[in-house]
């Protein structure tokens, strides 16, 4: 008969397999957690980041989006003021005379008939004297 000596590389047998099994599945259990767990950090972490850069994007994406909306309605304020300064213009071409109060009167009230976004007007001479207010919000006469 012949008699084998158990190698290194043998599992064992009876109750010692038991021993050894059970150590096994302990030692595989803790990989298994370690590993999921490593998984799970670095998830987690790029996730946050992933969080972090869509945030910094988006804060400056609406930074520009704001720039720019408030450029164009200065572009818009300033067309708007230069048409009204042409409009305005052309009622300060008369010299002032007293022949030339009443001219002015008239065409003080058809400059505000004509543009709505003006509500008053004043002319002043060269002491800076008021020498015409015309109002749509005042009463008529509105020269004081």
């Amino acid at each position: 008969m012949v008699h084998r000596s158990q190698d290194a590389h043998e599992a064992p047998t009876g109750a010692s397999w038991n021993v050894f099994k059970h150590a096994r599945s302990r030692l595989f259990r803790k990989y298994v957690l370690l590993f999921v767990a490593v998984v799970s950090i670095a998830l987690i972490a790029n996730g946050l980041l992933e969080i972090f850069f869509s945030y910094q994007e988006h804060k400056e994406s609406q930074t520009r989006i704001q720039r720019e909306q408030a450029e164009a309605a200065a572009a818009k304020i300033g067309q708007f003021i230069k048409e009204i300064e042409g409009q305005i213009g052309w009622t300060t071409q008369l010299p002032w005379t007293a022949s030339a109060i009443e001219q002015r009167r008239f065409d003080a009230l058809r400059l505000l008939r004509q543009v709505p976004a003006i509500t008053e007007l004043s002319q002043l001479d060269s002491t800076g004297k008021e020498q015409l207010r015309v109002s749509r919000l005042a009463p008529l006469g509105g020269n004081d």
